[in-house]
Order: C-alpha cells, then structure tokens, then sequence
C-alpha cells in the first residue's frame, strides 16, 4: 500500500499478529520531487511496487512491505520508519558515476557524510541520523539509487536512468526478500 506524505499515519499492522507471531514491519521509502526529471525515481519505483501484481506480490509476505512515496518531505517521515526490520530508501545517487550507474549503499554509509544524494540529500541524511541518535534505527539499511543524468523541470526520467529501473527494482526486492526468509517469513 503506497502512503502519500496527506495520509495519516498507517496503523501499526493491517492484520492481528497470530498469537506469539512476531510483526514483522519493512518498508521502501521513495524520495524525490516528481517535477524535476530524474528526481522522480523514488516515487516513480513506489509507483511500480505498489501495483497488486507488482513485485512485492512475489515476496515471502507481501503484506508486511508498505512502500511510501516521501516526497521531499524529510524529518516529518519519522514516524513511519521507526524501528523496522528492514528500509530500503530509494533515491537518486550522485556518486559521480556514469548516468544511470546503479548504487547499492549499506544506509550506515550515508551518515559518513561523504556520499552525496539527490537535491534533498540533507533530508535523507537527517532522517537516518535522528533515528540512529532516537535509538529508533532499522535493524537493517539499504540505499538503493540511480547516478543521474539531468535534473529538469519535467516529469519523465532520462533514458539512462530510466534503462537501470528494472536492476533497481530487483535489488529492492532482493533485499526485502533476503530479510523476509532471514527473519522466518514464509508468507
């Protein structure tokens, strides 16, 4: 279920845990501003998870994924990335790379302070900065990006980034997958 930053938070879980059952919680944050070419990746990657037919449906539990469109809009994403088992931020990645080079970050990398983002890149950085210093911190990160190409007033990705969406979206999966069968989710 993809949440719009106008959305009210989502309740803790959309089904009653089994008894003793432990509720397992991941999410794929997309960031980005949809007007601006390129920088659209993370909401346009969302936009693809969520579908009912989309690839999360091939996961282990589908139904414990929620994919959230952020937008750009930064500390005010914290209450919904609290203490997960697993994010996934997507973004674009400018690691001075070729355009539409795929990055794949441990999130711990980008508290360095030396990996650079897309233009909110304060925002990102911040977010996971102030769950490490709440102690609210994922068991597990990931940054999942693209090296841009241009960013432009528009709404449609560069070719070159827009080549390397299918690898992002199997790296997403593939993580979210790992953790789900690491954590005991059999679906």
């Amino acid at each position: 279920m993809a949440i719009a930053m106008t959305d009210p938070p989502p309740a803790a879980a959309d089904r009653p845990p089994e008894p003793g059952a432990a509720v397992r919680r991941y999410v794929v944050l997309g960031l980005g501003n949809r007007i601006q070419g390129d920088e659209a990746l993370g909401a346009l990657v969302v936009e693809m998870l969520d579908r009912p037919d989309g690839p999360l449906a091939a996961l282990p539990d589908p139904g414990a994924v929620e994919a959230i469109d952020g937008g750009t809009v930064g500390l005010a994403l914290l209450p919904l990335i609290e203490d997960l088992d697993g994010l996934v931020v997507v973004d674009l990645i400018d690691g001075r790379e070729e355009p539409g080079t795929l990055q794949d970050l441990d999130g711990m990398l980008l508290l360095r302070r030396d990996i650079v983002m897309g233009v909110h890149d304060l925002g990102a950085t911040e977010l996971l900065a102030t769950l490490q210093l709440m102690g609210s911190m994922p068991q597990r990160v990931r940054v999942v990006g693209i090296q841009p190409m241009s960013i432009h007033l528009g709404t449609e990705l560069t070719p070159a980034v827009g080549a390397a969406v299918p690898a992002l979206v199997r790296s997403v999966v593939g993580h979210l997958r790992a953790w789900q069968l690491e954590d005991g989710s059999d679906g």
